[in-house]
């Protein structure tokens, strides 16, 4: 099959374009910044440097696709509550006119749709979540997500797109850059790696549910050819991992002790965010591979190689 990832530069544009051609589909990037150099993605057969609304300027040259990849996104969490108004414009916005160019042409290819595990749902009300929680996004970003997801809804319905939604945890692994602001492992490993002290919000027990892009990158390869009634899929590690706990991962990596910068407890932090991945287990016949020691290890390796 030929995959084109929207936003296929990024970080789990990577991870996920590594399962597809391991797969032995055809990859393409489209994206508004190139990617690292084609010698360093091998697996990579093109990519056309283009906006992911723009369907004419990137369609034929890629001749067409069979499965679409949307991870194109311009803010995380924290900058679509600063600009809700941008984060419309280009996410919201930008998919709708994705949607509208698929249209125009000759085939209709499956969509599958990077969603939220944590910013759809909101403040959980059982834990660990399912696929049916209650969808009450507590800021912007989850909002604008929840929007997309229903609009391809109605997209299959009255148009007939195929689409897959996964609902991601936390993704870490090689390729995040720590200078982001969002990504904790990532910011982490990199102060650690440098003596530097981490912020802890709180006491540390917050707990989250930590996913390997190497995994996810599987996830969306299976979501790919999924052939069931399933269309959302909760895609993490489908248990919980405290502040506290990737600390003491990170020193018994390092084998030395790490400073903390104690600040006060954030209102907006659920103590615990976990998903359930009962769905994409049964019918995706997926589950994590890599334990978090494992992924945090391999996290480490590659950040030392960065200058």
């Amino acid at each position: 099959m030929r995959c084109v990832i929207l936003g296929g530069a990024g970080f789990l544009g990577r991870h996920i374009g590594q399962a597809l051609a391991q797969a032995r589909h055809e990859v393409w990037s489209v994206d508004r910044s190139p990617a690292l150099p084609e010698a360093s993605v091998p697996w990579l057969v093109g990519q056309v440097k283009a906006e992911y609304h723009d369907v004419a300027s990137w369609w034929r040259r890629c001749s067409g696709a069979d499965v679409l990849i949307h991870l194109a996104s311009s803010t995380v969490p924290a900058t679509a509550n600063v600009a809700p108004l941008a984060d419309v414009q280009h996410n919201l916005m930008g998919t709708l006119q994705l949607l509208q160019g698929l249209r125009e042409m000759d085939v209709r290819p499956r969509l599958l749709f990077a969603s939220s595990g944590g910013a759809v749902y909101g403040r959980p009300q059982t834990v660990p979540i399912d696929e049916d929680h209650p969808k009450l996004p507590m800021g912007a970003y989850g909002v604008t997500k929840l929007a997309i997801e229903h609009h391809l809804r109605i997209e299959e319905a009255q148009h007939a797109l195929p689409y897959r939604i996964i609902r991601l945890s936390n993704p870490y692994g090689e390729w995040q850059r720590p200078q982001g602001v969002q990504g904790v492992i990532a910011v982490f490993a990199h102060r650690a790696l440098h003596g530097e002290a981490l912020d802890v919000w709180g006491d540390g027990s917050v707990v989250r549910d930590f996913v390997h892009a190497a995994d996810v990158g599987r996830a969306f390869c299976a979501a790919a050819t999924h052939q069931g009634d399933g269309r959302v899929f909760n895609v993490g590690a489908g248990k919980g991992i405290s502040v506290n706990e990737i600390i003491v991962s990170l020193e018994r990596l390092l084998e030395r002790c790490i400073e903390r910068r104690v600040l006060p407890g954030r209102l907006f932090d659920p103590p615990v965010n976990v998903l359930d991945i009962a769905r994409a287990r049964a019918e995706l016949n997926w589950e994590p591979a890599l334990s978090f020691e494992v992924g945090l290890e391999r996290t480490l390796r590659w950040m030392r190689t960065l200058p």
